[in-house]
């Protein structure tokens, strides 16, 4: 008996071994399934929007702040808390690996966790590119309806996708700018 670790030194233990988890989980799982499950050979690019971070950052959050308490306390209104955290964390934890962001050979390819939205590389009128010596740098778009979405780059944009990104914009007919942002 004595031997034995309480049920609340264990959920303490759990708690910190997710702590110290966390940042390992929440960096790679996204990039892992978007990489993993949203491959495709037409993708020149594809990006993970950083709220799949925060939300899976906050989702594991929940579940350890959930077992500190019931580490502190357990009883039947604590145990219906946990179950509802649980859940809800874990449906958290599902919708932030939904989302992602596509720069494809034929279409640019918004996908959110409730809804997506394609653009045509036809359909496209216009694309500016800005950078910052040192900075990553930013693609604006504009469709021929005068709708505008921008795409920031990240590391994984390299000289290749560059290249792909200027030659499809060109080969489609629109107008390819690029300029040093102003500060």
């Amino acid at each position: 008996m004595l031997n034995e670790i309480s049920p609340n030194a264990k959920l303490f233990i759990i708690a910190i071994v997710l702590l110290l988890l966390l940042p390992f989980i929440v960096f790679l799982l996204p990039l892992t399934i978007s990489q993993t499950f949203y491959f495709n050979r037409d993708n020149i690019v594809l990006i993970t929007p950083t709220s799949n971070f925060t939300m899976l950052f906050l989702a594991i959050a929940f579940i350890i702040l959930t077992l500190i308490m019931l580490g502190f306390k357990r009883n039947k209104y604590t145990y219906l808390i946990t179950l509802i955290v649980i859940v809800s964390s874990l449906v958290l934890g599902y919708f932030s690996l939904l989302s992602y962001t596509a720069i494809q050979k034929t279409q640019i390819v918004f996908k959110e966790f409730h809804h997506q939205t394609t653009y045509e590389w036809q359909d496209i009128k216009e694309v500016i590119y800005e950078y910052e010596i040192g900075a990553a740098g930013t693609y604006s778009f504009q469709t021929k309806n005068n709708e505008k979405f921008a795409i920031k780059e990240n590391g994984q944009f390299g000289l290749d996708e560059k290249s792909a990104i200027y030659n499809l914009v060109n080969d489609n007919g629109a107008t390819f700018v690029e300029r040093e942002k102003v500060k």
